[in-house]
Formats: C-alpha cells, structure tokens, sequence
C-alpha cells in the first residue's frame, strides 16, 4: 500500500488517494497487483496519518469503473472507493512492537 496524500475537490470534498498492492505467493515467485483506491471525508483525513507504504491493511468498499477523454479517446480504469480500512498485524512483526513506547 502507498499513500499519495489527502487532497481537496472543487467543491471542498476530502479524499485520500492510495494505492493497494494484493501479493500472491506461488512456489517459487510472486506476483503483485496494484489497484487504486480512495476513501472520502473526515475518515480520509484520519486515515491519512497511518497509511504508509508497507503496512499491511484490509480494505472493505466498492468497485468502481472511472473513464475520462484524453485526445479524443475514452480511457478506463477500475478503482475501490473504500468504507472500511482494518490494519493488520504482520505475521512476522510480534504485535508488541506495535505498541507505542513511552518515556518513563
């Protein structure tokens, strides 16, 4: 996952772009696919501050298919407008090393 950052629409609307990368495990490779995605509001704002690349997070939202006119041509691309965003521990990181550490 990669964050791009929040951003303001026209109209004043909050979104926060990201890219999801969905890697599958096979024998002896792996292959990865991206996929963008966008969450809206004040949970993109939130949100903003914990997506980073490499953390791994489960999304729950809605497919969707954008289209836009470049020289003539009509061009698509599907994108997950995401509800839902659920952070995931690492397998290999022990979940105590999530925990903020404080000065005593």
């Amino acid at each position: 996952m990669y964050a791009w950052g929040v951003c303001h629409t026209n109209s004043g609307a909050i979104i926060c772009n990201f890219t999801l990368a969905n890697n599958k495990r096979y024998k002896d490779s792996e292959k990865s696919t991206f996929i963008e995605a966008s969450i809206f509001g004040k949970y993109a704002e939130s949100m903003s501050k914990y997506l980073k690349k490499g953390v791994p997070i489960d999304v729950t939202g809605e497919l969707v298919q954008e289209s836009w006119d470049k020289d003539g041509k009509t061009f698509y691309k599907h994108k997950i407008q995401v509800k839902e965003i659920d952070f995931r521990t690492p397998k290999d990181i022990p979940e105590d090393s999530f925990e903020e550490k404080r000065d005593e």
